[in-house]
């Protein structure tokens, strides 16, 4: 018997005597050794459920697959299966992060909800932009206007607009009504600006010949978007011959014109004008005068109601008007005996 030691323990060789057979066997005669480095595992499995357990927070940001793979790790080098059993179960209760519900179509997180605080003012819609226009009461522009943008929140383009619906006075903005307020701010297509900014309190102030400090800033230069005046050319020029009731209480059917529904010959009527010959014999920066009045620069020129005007006022008649009285038209109105 021959007794021989390598890194794994004692190994006994045993030969038979006639050499022909030689069988070789390896066995640790080591216990204490093996017991030692039982003992050595078990504490590296503990530590590994210890490594596990700290993971748990990870697992909170979604890598629990980590903390898994750690455990199978210290079983295998530990045998160990009860240790890595309670770094599992350590990992598994640790609460998971809210997180966003996913939709079932998409798989995409729900967008967050956003925090509470002023909100965007919805842009107005047509019906509602012509039923404001329609209310508003009736303005003509003074032949001393005042310049509105020592108005904080008036400045050179609103101004324009003011314009051309008629105001240019401080005296016109101060007698405005609340519901006077709330008709301009949806034509102006900024709803609650005009109460925010408070522009009839400083109008009031402004047209006894008292100042504002912003007022102040505005004549000394210092407020830079109310440098410039409204540009008299793109408001236009109010006609001569403006009405303050239709001629023998009748007026024209205006809804015959292409682009005038019944709103904006309300509009129309609060202008002034009443009859289709008040429209055929407007100049050029009248008929801007006319658009800005009803809330739609430009619309006169581009929709011809100079033309059609001229051709209803002879007793004719267009396409568009014929629609209109067959009723297929639902925002103007078929014209009544008297217009007819």
């Amino acid at each position: 018997v021959l007794l021989t030691k390598d890194d794994g323990g004692v190994g006994v060789s045993a030969f038979s005597t006639g050499g022909s057979t030689k069988a070789s066997s390896k066995a640790s005669t080591t216990p204490s050794k093996d017991k030692a480095a039982t003992k050595k595992a078990a504490p590296s499995a503990k530590a590994a459920g210890a490594k596990a357990s700290a993971t748990g927070s990870a697992a909170k940001q979604g890598a629990a697959g980590r903390v898994s793979k750690t455990a199978s790790g210290a079983s295998a080098k530990g045998k160990s299966a009860g240790s890595v059993k309670s770094a599992s179960s350590s990992a598994a209760v640790s609460p998971a992060p809210a997180t966003p519900a996913a939709s079932a179509k998409t798989g995409k997180a729900a967008p967050a909800k956003p925090a509470a605080g002023k909100t965007k003012s919805a842009k107005p819609t047509k019906q509602e932009a012509e039923a404001a226009r329609a209310a508003l009461p009736k303005a003509t522009l003074a032949a001393n206007p005042d310049n509105l943008k020592l108005i904080k929140g008036i400045g050179p383009q609103n101004e324009g607009r003011l314009n051309g619906l008629g105001v240019n006075t401080f005296a016109q903005i101060a007698d405005w009504s609340k519901a006077d307020q709330k008709n301009y701010g949806t034509v102006l297509a900024f709803a609650g600006r005009i109460e925010r900014e408070d522009w009839v309190g400083q109008a009031k102030v402004l047209a006894k010949g008292g100042s504002t400090d912003f007022a102040k800033r505005v004549k000394s230069g210092s407020v830079s978007s109310s440098i410039g005046k409204a540009d008299a050319g793109d408001m236009g020029k109010a006609p001569k011959g403006l009405l303050s009731a239709a001629r023998g209480g009748k007026p024209d059917n205006l809804t015959l014109i292409d682009g005038v529904g019944n709103a904006i010959e309300q509009k129309m009527f609060k202008l002034g004008i009443y009859h289709f010959d008040q429209i055929e014999n407007m100049s050029d920066a009248e008929l801007t005068w006319l658009s800005n009045g009803v809330g739609f620069p430009g619309r006169a020129q581009r929709e011809n109601w100079k033309g059609e005007s001229k051709t209803l006022a002879a007793g004719g008649t267009t396409e568009h008007a014929k629609r209109v009285e067959k009723g297929q038209i639902k925002t103007s109105r078929k014209s009544t005996d008297d217009e007819k």
